[in-house]
């Protein structure tokens, strides 16, 4: 009788499984997903999942939710897309990133099963799809009770959108992604509803009416009870952060994470922990609203007397709660080390920057959808802004720190660079 071995490939070698799967390209759709999760039985653990989409503030929401359900005494996963610094920031475990060896020994569980797939009309699992079953898989094996779950791109048809979470969340709506999700907001709106599930509750944010009417209308079809922002939430700020109340409570919530949009975002996390029956006690969900912790959203260092401020603001409206941050901390002359991927608006990026700085240093992005960064300078300098090209994000941020007239070094433009640079920083 013959045996045959799964080998179990390494650390380095799994990252580089994961990446080839890149050339499969972006497949929205659940039909493979779902497969890949019935052959690979990653659907049978129990876990619960509160689902977060929207444009903008997923990934902080998604942050503060994984914080509270961990105080709340929750083994709790949670998933990120993309990641910053770090590949394993995307699947965690009790805020703690998947280790090196576990990420390994599951990317060779998972291949096989996958490539079995390659020859059937379903076709080759993507990559964002491989690293979606790795944390279904991962949170098996850690028998999560909770997961915090942030979409990849829309909702309808990203491949997370195989669960049927206990809470819907869809932080905002913006126009983002347009080629893929519609030209307007209420097509761009309907796509985010896609998470939207029969008779589960959902928690909107603050949107333009179109989005939100598109969003209620889902709700409706599906019998799903929502609480929007000021209307079943309410937020008042306070000298220390805001006061948020539900038709059922009230709570001071004093979020880690800078900037008052992350009021926003946390008064989100506190409606979706009380519909999903998690918020009986207030100290749990203040304790992890203040302790949580996501990198590249405003984070600042210290360096050489500088300050280093990293965002990865990439849209419109994401640029103006940038520029609502830089006014907070009050700063009018920074400097921009800057770069951006194909498919988004140089014009409506940068104009809400005008105000806070004074040059930009452009640069290409290690990724294979990144401008050309003499293209992207021309676009820059054609609004009035003064741009210099580098040949890399290592080159930028140095020169850039090394322009004694401005105390302020701001990255943004991409989540790509903003990890790029914090490499960079972190070494």
């Amino acid at each position: 009788m013959g045996f045959s071995f799964i080998r179990t490939v390494d650390y380095q070698e799994a990252l580089d499984y994961i990446s080839s799967l890149a050339q499969r390209g972006w497949r929205l759709g659940l039909d493979r997903m779902e497969e890949f999760a019935k052959r690979a039985d990653l659907m049978n653990s129990g876990a619960k999942y509160i689902h977060v989409a929207g444009t903008n503030g997923k990934g902080s929401t998604t942050a503060m939710l994984q914080s509270c359900l961990v105080e709340c005494g929750f083994r709790t996963g949670a998933f990120f897309s993309p990641y910053v610094v770090d590949p394993r920031e995307r699947v965690q475990f009790n805020r703690e990133l998947i280790s090196e060896s576990d990420l390994a020994e599951i990317t060779s569980h998972l291949k096989p099963i996958g490539e079995t797939l390659s020859e059937t009309e379903f076709g080759g699992v993507t990559e964002f799809e491989f690293k979606t079953a790795i944390g279904f898989e991962y949170w098996k094996r850690k028998n999560c009770e909770w997961v915090a779950l942030e979409v990849g791109l829309g909702g309808r048809l990203d491949a997370t959108n195989i669960i049927t979470p206990q809470v819907a969340v869809i932080v905002s709506i913006g126009y983002d992604h347009m080629s893929i999700l519609g030209d307007t907001l209420s097509e761009i709106a309907f796509e985010k509803a896609g998470i939207i599930k029969e008779g589960v509750p959902v928690v909107v944010g603050s949107m333009p009416i179109e989005a939100l009417a598109r969003i209620e209308e889902v709700a409706l079809e599906n019998d799903a009870p929502i609480w929007r922002m000021e209307r079943e939430i309410k937020m008042q700020p306070t000298s220390r952060g805001v006061l948020v109340s539900t038709p059922g409570q009230t709570i001071e919530l004093c979020p880690s994470l800078f900037g008052k949009i992350q009021h926003h975002n946390a008064a989100l996390v506190f409606a979706a922990l009380e519909l999903a029956g998690l918020a009986k006690e207030p100290e749990p969900v203040k304790n992890g609203v203040s302790s949580a912790y996501l990198p590249g959203r405003f984070t600042k260092f210290s360096i050489s007397g500088k300050t280093v401020i990293l965002d990865g603001a990439h849209n419109g409206e994401s640029s103006i709660a940038l520029a609502e941050m830089l006014d907070e901390l009050e700063v009018r002359s920074a400097i921009c080390v800057t770069g951006m991927l194909s498919g988004h608006s140089a014009k409506e990026f940068y104009e809400p920057l005008r105000k806070y700085v004074k040059e930009f240093y452009v640069t290409p992005i290690d990724f294979h959808r990144s401008r050309d960064a003499q293209e992207l300078s021309a676009e820059i300098s054609e609004n009035s802004f003064t741009a210099t090209t580098f040949e890399n994000t290592r080159a930028a941020l140095q020169a850039a720190l090394g322009q004694n007239e401005f105390e302020t070094v701001l990255v943004t433009g991409s989540f790509y660079l903003v990890g790029e640079a914090m490499r960079q920083i972190l070494r």
